[in-house]
């Protein structure tokens, strides 16, 4: 059985886009856009650590919250992350740890660089 460690969002709107992020990094980083993704900290509930991390990053709260898929992140280990949907109803304020949050749709997908769990979540989401 799967050990889950994190939790991962993929905020959606009415028109079939997804709220994308970029984290601020030092000079020299390598910039990447990544979806809403938290570590689960001790036994709480995936629900609580998605709202959680909701809260902290965007200052808003999360609606409609379904489970989406599951994803091994660490095969040697057993370890994955589970992925939920929801939606936004209001506005939402970016966390200064961030620099940037773009809602991008499926034709959008190849100006915008993502590590590869990322984008294989994305790409399953398009493809439903």
């Amino acid at each position: 059985m799967m050990n889950f460690t994190g939790c991962t969002l993929l905020i959606k709107d009415d028109f079939g886009n997804i709220l994308v992020l970029k984290k601020k990094v030092k000079k020299g980083q390598k910039e990447i856009w990544s979806l809403l993704t938290q570590k689960i900290k001790g036994k709480e509930s995936y629900e609580k650590c998605i709202n959680k991390s909701v809260n902290k990053i965007l200052k808003t709260i999360v609606f409609d919250l379904k489970q989406f898929n599951e994803y091994a992140i660490d095969s040697e280990n057993n370890e994955g992350i589970k992925v939920y949907l929801g939606d936004l109803k209001g506005k939402f304020v970016l966390d200064k740890s961030y620099d940037e949050a773009k809602w991008i749709n499926k034709n959008d997908l190849d100006g915008y660089e993502f590590d590869e769990i990322d984008k294989k979540i994305i790409v399953d989401y398009y493809n439903l």
